[in-house]
């Protein structure tokens, strides 16, 4: 198995399309976003034309009603990359989600499941609470997570060492150091694409711009028409959407100001990817 990496606006989707033709592959999606039938423009998950003859796997699957972590995306993940390889094709992973792919590939510490009604209980307590005081308390409760988190910033990652910690009773980072579960048992090899920080910045100011023109907007509209926001649809939170959604409350006024925004927030992004990807000593960085 291949698993391509590198920092967004990096080209993955375009290089594992030619990588697939030349070694007989077939591409499975690693994003949280792209996932989502319904998140395309603002996720930049590859349209059918960049596809061409290539197949596709977990990319817009899920209907936003429905939620995705880490353990859910193996249990979708293992068996159509089994099937990829009994059909005697190499399974190419495109990550855009760094902690799936570590996820997948070394398994999950063994954090028990958690009670859907208290998890949802617990999510309504912190949903009108900034993510700066949140991210207060879980330095309080759990340091040790609150320091891996790349930035404070990430809500996500915050509520759930949060939620972690209040329905078990243990902080999350003790449970990580437990032994791990469900890891990939197959050969695989890392790969990830190394771009200059001005090409990149470059390519992720073309990129938004392109999904402006493209129709975020209209996609964001349709979106919120269906009754989904970022208030109760955690994967709209992710850059792009949370700051469609802000434009188009009025809290964001111009679009000069949005498509500003969204460049600024991607860049932090591609930053601590970027020192994610390079602490991990698996990787053969290539240039695209």
């Amino acid at each position: 198995m291949i698993v391509l990496l590198g920092p967004t606006a990096s080209g993955k989707s375009a290089y594992a399309v030619t990588l697939a033709k030349e070694i007989g592959g077939e591409v499975i999606g690693v994003d949280a976003v792209q996932i989502y039938r319904d998140l395309v423009i603002g996720s930049a998950a590859p349209t059918a034309e960049e596809r061409g003859p290539v197949p596709h796997h977990l990319i817009g699957l899920l209907d936003l009603s429905e939620d995705i972590n880490a353990g859910r995306y193996i249990e979708l993940a293992r068996p159509v990359i089994e099937e990829v390889v009994a059909r005697g094709k190499t399974p190419i992973l495109v990550g855009g989600t760094n902690f799936y792919v570590d996820a997948f590939l070394t398994g999950l510490s063994p954090v028990p499941e958690l009670d859907e009604e208290k998890k949802d209980s617990f999510a309504e307590r912190c949903a009108p609470v900034a993510t700066a005081t949140l991210y207060a308390e879980l330095r309080a409760a759990d340091p040790r997570w609150a320091v891996a988190i790349s930035s404070p910033n990430d809500r996500q990652r915050i509520l759930r060492g949060l939620e972690v910690y209040h329905l078990t009773g243990t902080p999350l980072s003790v449970w990580n150091e437990k032994p791990r579960e469900k890891g990939w048992g197959g050969q695989y090899r890392k790969i990830a694409l190394s771009v200059e920080r001005e090409v990149l910045n470059e390519r992720i100011v073309a990129r938004t711009k392109k999904m402006l023109a493209g129709g975020l907007l209209d996609e964001v509209a349709a979106i919120h028409a269906k009754g989904f926001t970022p208030a109760n649809c955690r994967v709209l939170g992710s850059i792009g959407y949370r700051e469609a959604f802000d434009h188009l409350d009025g809290r964001i006024a111009s679009k000069e100001e949005l498509e500003e925004l969204i460049v600024i927030h991607t860049r932090q992004l591609a930053k601590r990817q970027m020192t994610w990807l390079k602490s991990d000593p698996e990787i053969a960085w290539i240039a695209p």
